[in-house]
């Protein structure tokens, strides 16, 4: 889940039109490198050192942005700061993502009707649909757009049967 002030900072970066490639890039060389976040982070590490660290790794439109983070001691909520970011871009590409969690895949037009019916319920352009096998759900899905979980499994029919009994 993205904070409010990581989807703050997720605004002011998707707003310096800064090239959708270097974004990944930075992206991926946090997610690669733990460290880094750390070390960027870490109250011990002069910030000259820090910014000096950033100057020699990342090209000069995002380094700015990332020594403000650094400065602010915000660095932490990178990974956060880059979902907002595609949140933000997706949207302004009129398109939407969600994940499906199955316990046996659905076949190509089941999917396809599932995008459809999400293009038109969220007057979207597109879907970016990840799938995920469950094997835990048992059978059925759980469909997750945004905040919004539509869980249509077997396992969360049983746990409401159960709870239906508990309550008898």
């Amino acid at each position: 889940m993205i904070t409010e002030e990581a989807y703050n900072y997720a605004k002011v970066l998707f707003s310096l039109g800064i090239n959708e490639e270097t974004i990944q890039e930075t992206r991926q060389l946090f997610q690669e490198n733990h460290e880094l976040t750390e070390a960027l982070d870490n109250p011990a590490v002069k910030p000259t050192e820090k910014e000096a660290v950033i100057d020699s790794i990342f090209t000069k439109e995002i380094s700015s942005f990332l020594k403000v983070l650094s400065k602010n001691r915000n660095i932490n909520i990178v990974d956060m700061i880059f979902e907002g970011y595609e949140v933000l871009l997706l949207d302004s590409k009129n398109i939407i993502k969600a994940k499906l969690s199955y316990a046996s895949r659905p076949d190509e037009a089941d999917i396809q009707q599932l995008k459809d019916m999400m293009c038109k319920k969220y007057k979207r352009a597109g879907v970016i649909l990840e799938l995920n096998e469950d094997l835990s759900l048992i059978g059925g899905y759980v469909l997750s757009v945004g905040n919004t979980e539509y869980d249509k499994s077997i396992r969360e029919t049983l746990l409401e049967l159960q709870k239906a009994l508990a309550r008898r």
